[in-house]
This record gives C-alpha cells, sequence and structure tokens, in this order.
C-alpha cells in the first residue's frame, strides 16, 4: 500500500454491506475501498457545496422548459449572455414536442453558479432546474 493511503476500519450494518457490495459488483468496482473512496468523493463536493466554500467549483445546470412559452428562448439566451463567465458551453435537447432540455457546463464561485441557477427558476415555462457540482 502506497505512503500516502491511511487504512481506517467501517463499521456498518449488514444490510449496507450487502447492499455495498451489490454495487461492487454490479458497477465492477475492484473493491469495497474504491467504492467508499468514490462515494467520500461526493460526500466532499457535496459538504463544500452546501457550506458555501469559497473554491473554484465545475459542474452542469440542467434545465427543462416549455419551449411553447412566448419568450423562453430569448430570455433563456439573455441570461446565458449575461453570466457567460460561468458557462462553459451549452447543450440542447428536445424531449418532446413541448418540451426542452438545457444542459449548461459551469464553472467558477458558488455564489455564481447559484446566481444563474436562481435566475433560470424564475422564468415563466421553465420547468425544472438541477444543479450538479463536482470538485477537482
Amino acid at each position: 500500500m502506497s505512503d500516502d493511503i491511511d487504512r481506517i476500519s467501517l463499521t456498518l450494518p449488514a444490510s449496507m454491506v450487502e447492499r455495498l457490495d451489490g454495487i461492487v459488483d454490479d458497477w465492477e468496482y475492484d473493491s469495497r475501498s474504491e467504492a467508499v473512496r468514490d462515494s467520500l468523493r461526493d460526500f466532499f463536493a457535496d459538504y463544500e457545496w452546501e457550506t458555501g466554500g469559497e473554491g473554484h467549483h465545475h459542474g452542469t445546470v440542467v434545465i427543462v422548459h416549455d419551449h411553447h412559452v412566448d419568450g423562453i428562448a430569448d430570455d433563456l439566451q439573455t441570461i446565458q449572455h449575461e453570466m457567460a463567465e460561468a458557462i462553459t458551453s451549452v447543450q440542447h435537447i428536445h424531449l418532446s414536442h413541448d418540451t426542452c432540455m438545457e444542459t449548461l457546463v459551469v464553472e467558477g464561485s458558488a455564489g455564481d453558479i447559484t446566481e444563474l441557477a436562481n435566475r433560470l427558476r424564475a422564468l415563466g415555462g421553465v420547468q425544472q432546474v438541477k444543479v450538479v457540482v463536482v470538485d477537482e
């Protein structure tokens, strides 16, 4: 084992161990440790985000909207241009005759990403906004 890895012990109920082992097999992890490390990375990123970590964040903002609402395309584009410093790329997908999804790849401060998401949520015709943040 490498010098930069510490061994710890983890006590879990049998039902959680069984569930962990199932996921390890299903997702083809090399070991329980790999799965737990992967889970902890998400846990740490969530903690940083939710406690207002001041670091630089990367992630996505997913918007589902009714494209028949007058002006929605222009409103989305206006916000995206005004917040361009936080947006790396945009993907537009037609989910159905009435519904579209846009996925924005974002990076920046928690404040900038939250402001972007909140501005998008406030638009008429927007049905759902999800923010997923990952950290290095």
